[in-house]
């Protein structure tokens, strides 16, 4: 009130400089200089009155200081005016006998008394303060108040001389150890709780810091007498440290805090800080007993030697994220880094290596995976003058920037959460003066982190003591409160390697061979940075199970997972050691259980995968873990934990796994959870098979059956049921959302179990809603009850709408805790992450914090469960008319979810996903064309909120082409907007030109010209301006999509499976553009056919003007001879036909070149993809048409033949020409598809092609015309030897001879090539020693041309070198399909082809010649006596690394970029 500033104002201005120096001194209690400044500047109190933030500022003080002050004298208004004591000094503050700052030591302080009320009284102690102390908010108490010093009496005072005099710690003093929250001051200004007043990282949380001063105070209560003397009173709340017996006793009057401690100088001599083991675990545990308070230790230590690295093991225990090495002879033997790798990994780099990007050095550098071991100073190890040490000058000129580099890559928020890590400096060696790359560190550090995260061990006191001095004369700040310093390394090693968490007393054990077990070591646990290894003993020897710890452990982790957090290990284990309240098994437990152990004793696969496709949030994932930790005593067991990591290093590692520690391989069960699709494990199967052939010559044939990889992919999918279906039931699973009643029973059991050991299990709601059978009552009942006071405008409400529709719209999404605590702004205070969810109540009942694997792991908060969040998201709607696009906007407009830190990326990342992320058809493989969220506000509100969505998206995501991509595709899609789709389109391509932002331009044109056809077809009117249009629009879709072919084309090829693919597509991730770009032109082109076909002059009804049409676009009749009426219709039309004429006439030809490229694409490689298929049918689809359009039937050929005689032998050739190509046979790709067609088709193929090569006589022509009939002579003789079509091999062979030395070794295309290949291919009686160059042409030629179309697919072999001579040598594909196919399904065949299992059958070795080889530096050749022929591996695993020069033997197909070895055997 107004009464109340006027009474606070009538004392406060009459406060003098000295008055208003008292109260910031005693009552505001800031840091004795920013009252000094004050005081300078003549502050009083009517002064005072008057500051502001700004003026404060202005006189230096502080950011944080400035805002207590001010925020005290507010405080004013609700108090009487407070008491100011005299800041007294000492009798003479210039009297030149006052003891300098080496005379007086903090022994000189005896214990003094005063009193503390008018009728008690508390011993107090002379305290050792710090130069500016950091306490300045105490914990509530005694403890806190002022504290004055009083005359000592003087009674035996010979009898103290002898005593220990004591300098004691208040509990105060532990603020000093991080322990309680408090401003402070640094190099880098005022902050709350040891952060600078910018930090907005997550600091040690407060249950932490309460641990500790528990700890001390435990330590502090000691009822006995120090044995050196020293009075502990029953009340006193001390940390004792004995120090040496004063001098003779001084009158001593009281000093400002401040100036004592620059009068104190740090203690030297004395004897060991009581319980220095207690502290050095208070000080790596936050008070507790587990070395799990810390994320990650980072050490920097200096020169050791042999006998101190013998007491290091220790660093072995710790969480290291890296060591910085001062010894250049770290690395080698005896030294500290090569002991450390005996039993750890450690990848060793130097401080160079942690420049550029955050993500990628963390990548690259496998941090968090692998401790880094930096060597800071060289390394003697390696020869090179670089890696030399260096004297201090040269280092401080070399190295310095770098290493200052290094830790501020370290302190990065991004890369370490201030707070969660802790830096221990080891000195192991002496540091004397400043100019010591050790102190430089030092000084790095301070300058990027605050002091409290830097802790000293040190085993010499000596060096210690210097160090101290050092950092105390250097940086202004006292380190003992933070030092370890009189222990041995021995004690140091011990204590360390006592605290928790406990290793297994037995070891990590896996299953081996005949039932026995073998340990996994630690080492070899490092380098599986991609799996989460499960061990036949998990979990067991940890705890000492009758404890009060591992009960409370226990509650505490079965409440976490019933409440709706991940499942851990833990939670079967529980169920495994209390038989009678088991884990549920869930109905398709013995199903996913079968099929896992049938696949691993019948197939014959190296690996297998297996799918468990399920409902979100309906226990798929528990389900799989649960199968798996009951056979892990049959299989090693692991989960693929970082499934970034290339497939090929997980292959790798899977491999090790399968033979640590055994001669012999031992069966993996591998879990992938998660997972969105199927495709992305395939490519992992792939190369576990790739990776375990070329290891194959380590494993013994009887070793085979356990020589194999079960991967169980759990998949993510809202119709579990019907991908199932459309799967292979042997190797597929579902589990829906859906309870049986035998499952129902279970849950009413495992409830009331629950009830017997826990707090309100009803509370426990992912728990529940399964026991309810999904229920949507239950789950909508508990939405609306916590939902029932909603207010939409606190932050609280905020966050928990963000949530719901994260959590509803993309799977695994959380939002960071130390995000949250940012966005309500708690950074100013040091909290325990469940402050978080006190702030969140009512709604944190709904809420969890997971922790998040990626990026060294942080804390995540998310809904229990999804069904929760859809069901919180649609009663906020109903309730509160609060919309999802309501959501989604506020969402976008906070600055805070949008930066590059690692954590917000990932938010950011989860934004974008819940935009575009577009779903399976529940159908079929086909997506949906927009993303879920998408379509429920496009159905809510329509197109208005969708584009405002989409445009703020696109300012937050400004670098992302699919923002801008996506609301294209919605304006052409769903809106017909084709201009604003156009616009958006093309913003897409200027952030990234790639094929898909091309083809996105190409498909707004293309669904403009549909449209545009529609409308014409139902106006039923003739406008020359609409075809002028109409061609615009269709000529800039064909360039669009031959740009977005050629990018395809030309794009690099990727050097591994980490590829960051800039061709993909972010809404739709797919393999590769591939030949998308030929298929949409083909599109295109049939779209303008559609519209010539309905001009007057070209309708297709009247076959003359079929025919018109049909000569126009093959360009041998101009527009201006067409025949017509002479209107001015038809006028206009032929002048915009002939404004397009260029781009018209080129249709029909480029049509033509479309189908060949694809026909060779669909004929030479193997498709591997849903889009392959699609695309090969509607290729097909286009083909009828064509063949309706540009083939006239033979029965019009013959009127025009009895019409033009004098034609007749043109139209011969004509008409064969139709057939061919109407039949797809004329293309050298088309008739070897033929090979599995009608005998009778290819005797008029043949007999076409005879008649063809007699009467062709351009010479390009007629050559490609003979190698199509040789071609069809070999297939024709296939199908039916004895037709009389078929040409002796002779025949055929000098005809090719001819050919091959017409065209030479460097013909355009590899047809002649292939058929010299099939003819000319020794036999072990004749040698063709031309056969070398053929084989070296086909290569060459067939990488130039159709390079394109092997991008990561592998060839097909249509024939095979079998056992008999001349052309019957030559086995046919379908042949050997021939003979499978009665008893086996195509699928199930397809599959024997696809992993190289069908040359294990016998009735393709009965058929098939083994030829005999060698491998010689990696390449395989064919031998035929002295004649060594090159030939490929048809699949790469075929042959091992290492170069080794080995005979062979294999069979041999012939593809068209040369001859395949299949089944390749070493003879050794």
């Amino acid at each position: 009130t107004s009464g109340q500033v006027d009474h606070r104002r009538l004392y406060v201005e009459k406060w003098t400089k000295e008055q208003v120096n008292q109260w910031l001194m005693q009552h505001v209690k800031v840091y004795s200089k920013y009252a000094a400044r004050l005081l300078e500047e003549d502050v009083s109190g009517d002064c005072l009155v008057c500051f502001r933030k700004q003026d404060l500022l202005d006189v230096d003080v502080k950011s944080g200081p400035a805002v207590k002050i001010l925020a005290e004298l507010r405080q004013l208004n609700k108090k009487p005016e407070p008491t100011l004591q005299p800041i007294l000094h000492t009798s003479n503050p210039t009297d030149p006998t006052k003891p300098t700052h080496s005379e007086l030591s903090g022994t000189q302080a005896t214990e003094i008394q005063q009193p503390e009320s008018s009728d008690k009284t508390e011993p107090k102690s002379y305290e050792v303060m710090e130069k500016e102390p950091k306490q300045t908010q105490l914990l509530p108490g005694k403890a806190s108040e002022e504290e004055e010093i009083q005359q000592p009496k003087p009674q035996n005072v010979e009898a103290k001389k002898k005593e220990t005099a004591a300098v004691r710690f208040p509990i105060s003093h532990m603020i000093k150890q991080k322990k309680i929250p408090r401003v402070h001051t640094s190099h880098r200004g005022v902050g709350w709780g040891g952060t600078t007043s910018n930090d907005t990282t997550s600091p040690p949380q407060w249950d932490h810091k309460m641990k500790i001063i528990n700890k001390i105070k435990e330590l502090n209560y000691k009822q006995e007498q120090n044995p050196e003397g020293t009075l502990n009173s029953e009340n006193t709340k001390y940390y004792t440290i004995p120090t040496p017996p004063p001098p003779p006793p001084r009158i001593l009057v009281p000093v400002p805090a401040d100036q004592l401690k620059q009068q104190c100088p740090p203690t030297k001599g004395g004897k060991k800080e009581a319980n220095q083991g207690d502290k050095l675990k208070a000080l790596l545990t936050c008070g507790g007993n587990s070395l799990d308070n810390y994320d990650r230790f980072v050490v920097v230590v200096n020169k050791s030697s042999p006998e101190q690295v013998q007491y290091l093991q220790f660093l072995s225990k710790l969480k290291l994220f890296s060591v910085l090495d001062l010894d250049p002879n770290s690395a080698a033997s005896g030294g500290l880094c090569h002991s450390y790798r005996e039993s750890r990994v450690a990848n060793l780099h130097t401080a160079t290596q942690f420049q550029g990007q955050t993500e990628s050095v963390i990548k690259s550098l496998n941090l968090y995976k692998q401790t880094s071991w930096v060597f800071c100073n060289g390394r003697q190890d390696l020869d090179s003058d670089s890696n030399k040490e260096l004297d201090y000058k040269n280092w401080l000129r070399k190295c310095l920037r770098d290493i200052e580099q290094l830790v501020s890559f370290i302190c990065n928020p991004e890369v370490l959460l201030r707070g969660r890590c802790l830096i221990i400096f080891l000195l192991l060696s002496p540091v004397d003066i400043d100019k010591d790359p050790m102190f430089d560190i030092y000084r790095c550090f301070i300058m990027n982190t605050v002091e409290e995260n830097i802790i000293t061990i040190c085993e010499s006191h000596s060096t210690y003591l210097k160090w101290r001095e050092l950092i105390l004369e250097k940086c202004d700040f006292d380190i003992e409160h933070l030092s370890i310093n009189e222990l041995t390394l021995s004690e140091i090693n011990g204590t360390i390697m006592g605290l928790g968490p406990l290793n297994q007393t037995s070891g990590r054990l896996l299953p081996s061979s005949g039932s026995s077990a073998v340990v996994l070591k630690q080492k070899d646990e490092d380098l599986l940075t991609a799996l989460d290894v499960l061990c036949l003993n998990q979990c067991e020897n940890i705890y000492d199970e009758n404890s009060s710890e591992f009960h409370e452990f226990r509650i505490k982790v079965e409440e976490q997972f019933y409440r709706g957090g991940k499942v851990k290990w833990w939670n079967f284990y529980f169920g495994d050691k209390d038989k009678e309240k088991p884990f549920i098994k869930r109905d398709k437990y013995e199903n996913v259980r079968k099929m896992i152990r049938s696949q691993g004793r019948d197939s014959n696969n190296i690996c297998v995968l297996l799918n468990l496709f399920h409902d979100p949030g309906c226990g798929g994932t528990t389900l799989a873990m649960h199968v798996m930790w009951d056979l892990r005593r049959e299989f090693r067991c692991t989960v693929l934990k970082d499934n970034n990591l290339p497939k090929t290093e997980v292959a790798i590692q899977v491999l090790k796994l399968m033979k640590l520690e055994s001669d012999k391989p031992s069966p993996v069960l591998l879990l992938v959870d998660d997972s969105k699709e199927t495709e992305n494990p395939n490519d992992l199967v792939n190369n576990i098979r790739i990776a375990a052939m070329e290891d194959s010559l380590n494993i013994n044939v009887d070793d085979t059956p356990n020589c194999k990889v079960i991967i169980l992919n759990c998949v993510r999918s809202h119709s579990p049921k019907e991908q199932y279906k459309q799967h292979n039931h042997l190797q597929n699973q579902y589990i829906t959302a859906s309870l049986t009643p035998e499952e129902q029973r279970e849950f009413e059991k495992k409830l009331k179990e629950l009830k017997e050991t826990h707090e309100k299990p009803e509370n426990f709601y992912s728990f529940m809603i399964m026991k309810s059978n999904f229920d949507d009552k239950y789950i909508n009942d508990l939405a609306h009850n916590t939902l029932e006071k909603f207010d939409r405008s606190t932050k609280e409400a905020k966050l928990f709408a963000f949530l719901a529709l994260l959590n509803t719209y993309v799977a695994e999404s959380e939002i960071a805790l130390s995000l949250c605590e940012d966005f309500f702004g708690m950074k100013m205070i040091r909290l325990e992450e469940e402050s978080v969810l006190d702030r969140m109540k009512p709604y944190s009942n709904l809420l969890i914090i997971d922790t998040v694997e990626e990026w060294g792991g942080y804390k995540g908060i998310r809904i229990l469960h999804h069904t929760i969040a859809s069901a919180c998201l649609d009663e906020l709607e109903r309730s509160f008319s609060l919309k999802v696009s309501d959501i989604c906007m506020e969402m976008l407009q906070y600055d805070l979810f949008f930066s590059d830190r690692v954590v917000k990326h990932k938010l950011m990342l989860s934004i974008q996903r819940m935009l575009i992320e577009r779903q399976r058809k529940k159908d079929g493989d086909d997506r949906e064309p927009f993303s879920p969220l998408i379509e429920k506000i496009h159905s809510q509100q329509g197109r208005q909120t969708v584009q405002e969505i989409f445009v703020t998206a696109s300012t937050r995501f400004e670098t992302s082409a699919s923002i801008p991509q996506a609301l294209a595709r919605y304006l052409y899609i769903n809106e017909r907007d084709f201009p604003e789709a156009l616009k958006w389109a093309e913003k897409a391509k200027n952030i990234k030109e790639n094929p898909y932002t091309f083809d996105t331009i190409g498909q707004v044109h293309k669904s403009n010209l549909k449209s545009n056809i529609d409308r014409e077809k139902q106006e039923k009117s003739h406008n020359p301006e609409d075809l002028n249009k109409n061609m615009k629009i269709a000529t800039n879709a064909m360039k669009a999509f031959q740009r977005a072919q050629e990018l395809a084309d030309i794009a690099e090829e990727p050097q591994g499976d980490d590829d960051d693919d800039n061709d993909n597509s972010e809404d739709y991730p797919r393999k590769s553009y591939n030949i998308y770009g030929h298929v949409n032109m083909l599109e295109m082109a049939f779209l303008v056919f559609e519209i010539l076909r309905r001009l007057p002059f070209f309708e297709e009804r009247n076959p003359m003007k079929k025919m018109y049409l049909q000569s126009f676009l093959r360009g041998t009749l101009n527009i201006t001879s067409v025949h017509k009426e002479d209107n001015e219709i038809n006028n206009r039309y032929v002048e915009v036909i002939k404004e397009h004429e260029q781009f018209l006439v080129k249709l029909k030809t480029e049509a033509k070149e479309n189908f060949e490229l694809l026909d060779r694409y669909f004929a030479y490689t193997k498709g591997n993809s849903e889009f392959d298929t699609v695309n090969h049918r509607k290729v097909s689809d286009l083909f009828k048409k064509y063949v309706d359009l540009f083939c006239t039937t033979p029965e019009d050929l013959k009127k025009e033949q009895e019409n033009k005689s004098h034609l007749s032998s043109k139209i011969d050739i004509e008409e064969r020409k139709l057939f061919l190509e109407k039949n797809q046979a004329d293309t050298f790709s088309g008739i070897l598809q033929h090979l599995d067609k009608p005998a009778e088709e290819m005797e008029r193929i043949t007999e076409c092609y005879a008649f063809l090569q007699q009467t062709i006589v351009h010479p390009k022509q007629n050559i490609q015309v003979k190698i199509n009939y040789i071609l069809s002579s070999i297939v024709l003789y296939h199908l039916k030897p004895k037709s009389k079509h078929v040409k002796s091999t002779r025949y055929i062979s000098e005809l090719l001879n001819d050919i091959l030395q017409r065209v030479g070794l460097w013909h355009s295309v590899p047809d002649p090539y292939y058929l010299a290949l099939l003819l000319f291919w020794p036999s072990p009686t004749e040698q063709n020693t031309e056969i070398g160059k053929y084989v070296t042409a086909i290569r060459k030629s067939s990488q130039k041309h159709l390079s394109k179309f092997f991008h990561r697919r592998s060839t097909i072999a249509y024939l095979y070198l079998g056992k008999e001579q001349g052309l019957r040598r030559l086995v046919s594909k379908s042949k050997l399909d021939r003979s499978f196919l009665p008893k086996i399904s195509r699928d199930a065949l397809a599959q024997l082809w696809w992993n190289g299992d069908i040359f294990k059958e016998e009735a393709i070795i009965s058929c098939l010649l083994r030829v005999s080889g060698t491998i010689e530096q990696g390449e395989v050749y064919a031998n035929y006596g002295t004649l060594k022929i090159p030939v490929r591996p048809a699949r790469l695993s075929g042959i091992r690394s290492g170069f080794s020069t080995e005979k062979v033997s294999f069979f041999l197909g012939f593809a068209i970029n040369g001859p395949l070895a299949y089944d390749i055997k070493y003879e050794n």
